[in-house]
C-alpha cells in the first residue's frame, strides 16, 4: 500500500526564518500495509507533517523514493493524488462563504467525480460525518470540530484506498473526537487503509494495528501499541496497603530510595511504584511496607502505557519522588 526507501528531505534554509538548513526526515524507511491504521507519533519538529506532504505529493523528497498504491511519488504525483484523501491538519483551503455542501461540490468537481454521482457520494459522506443537517450552512459558520469533520468528508469523496489524516482530532471539543476516532474505525471496517498523524497517545494506542516513533526526522520504533508497551523494561508495581492510621508519606520516601525504583506516585492507599527491575522492586519494596509496620492489600504488576513508553523513548521521563 505505501512503502517509502531512505525517504530524506532537507531545507536549504532560504524560506525558513531561521536562514539554516533543516533536514526534515533522514533516511526514512517503512511499509504501511493494506487495511490498517499506522499512526505517526513524536515531537513537534520530529518530521510528521513532512513525511505526510511528501506521501500526499505536496513536496517533493531530497532523496530517497516512495510508492503509494503502487505508484511512484517522483513520477506518477498524478495517480498518487487520485488514490488518496487528505485531510491536512491547519486546514486552510475551504471557502468560508460557501456551503459546506458548495465546498465539497467543488472540490468533487476537481477531483474529476462523475456529475451524475458527485451528489451521491457528497449525500454518503456528509451522513458518515454526521454533517447532513449542516450541510448548508455557510463553511465560516462551521466550529472547528465541524471543519475538521468536513475535511474528513472531502477526503472520502472519492472514496480512495488510502485516507492520510494529519491531526484530525486536534484542538477538537471530546465529543467531536470521539466521533472522527470512529469513523476512522469504519474505514478500517470497510477495507480503507488509514494512516495517523496524532500526539493524542491514548487515541494512537485506542486505534493503530501499528505505530512508528518519529524522532528528528528519524524512523525509530515501529510495532503495534501492545508490543510497544510489552518491549519496555520498565513495569508498574500496584501495591494497596492497609492503612494503620499513621499514614504512607514516609513510606513514599523509603520507596524512592530504591535504585530500580523510577518514581513513586500516591493515592490514598495505594502506591504505584515504576520500576526498571520489577523483582527486585517487589522484594525490596514489600520488606520496606513490613518494617514501617503496614500490612499489603494487594500487589498487580503491568507494562506502562504507551504515553509513558513515550516518554521514556523521548527522554521525557525522570525519577521523581
Amino acid at each position: 500500500m505505501v512503502h517509502t526507501e531512505r525517504l530524506t528531505k532537507a531545507f536549504d534554509g532560504s524560506s525558513l526564518a531561521k536562514r539554516r538548513p533543516v533536514t526534515a526526515l533522514c533516511d526514512v524507511t517503512m511499509e504501511v500495509k493494506k487495511s490498517e491504521i499506522f499512526t505517526l507519533i513524536g515531537p513537534n519538529g520530529a518530521g510528521k507533517s513532512t513525511l505526510i506532504r511528501i506521501l500526499s505529493t505536496l513536496l517533493l523528497p531530497t532523496s530517497g523514493e516512495a510508492w503509494v498504491n503502487g505508484y511512484s511519488i517522483v513520477r506518477d504525483g498524478v495517480r498518487v493524488r487520485a488514490s488518496i484523501g487528505l485531510s491536512p491538519g491547519g486546514e486552510r483551503s475551504f471557502y468560508f462563504r460557501l456551503t459546506g455542501r458548495q465546498n465539497l461540490e467543488f472540490f468533487g468537481a476537481l477531483q474529476g467525480l462523475p456529475h451524475r454521482t458527485i451528489r451521491q457520494r457528497i449525500n454518503e459522506v456528509l451522513d458518515l460525518v454526521d454533517l447532513t443537517s449542516d450541510a448548508d450552512r455557510q463553511f465560516m459558520t462551521y466550529s472547528t470540530g465541524m471543519r475538521r469533520r468536513l475535511s474528513i468528508a472531502r477526503s472520502l469523496l472519492s472514496s480512495p484506498p488510502l485516507v492520510i489524516m494529519d491531526e484530525p482530532t486536534a484542538s477538537v471539543d471530546p465529543a467531536s473526537a470521539s466521533r472522527i476516532r470512529e469513523y476512522m474505525l469504519e474505514l478500517k471496517r470497510a477495507g480503507h487503509t488509514v494512516i495517523l498523524t496524532t500526539h493524542n497517545l491514548h487515541e494512537a494506542e485506542q486505534l493503530s494495528d501499528r505505530i512508528g516513533l518519529l524522532q528528528e526526522g528519524r524512523l525509530g520504533p515501529v510495532d503495534t501499541p501492545t508490543n510497544f508497551r510489552q518491549a519496555s523494561r520498565q513495569r508498574h508495581v500496584r501495591i494497596k496497603v492497609l492503612d494503620s492510621g499513621s499514614g504512607c508519606s514516609g513510606l513514599v520516601h523509603a520507596l524512592g530510595g530504591i535504585p530500580s525504583v523510577l518514581r513513586v506516585t500516591e493515592q490514598g492507599e495505594c502506591l504505584t511504584l515504576i520500576t526498571s527491575d520489577c523483582a527486585h522492586t517487589l522484594t525490596a519494596a514489600l520488606t520496606a511496607i513490613v518494617q514501617s509496620g503496614l500490612a499489603v492489600d494487594s500487589v498487580t504488576a503491568e507494562p506502562p502505557s504507551l504515553e509513558e513508553v513515550y516518554l521514556a523513548l523521548t527522554g521525557g521521563l525522570v525519577k521523581s519522588v
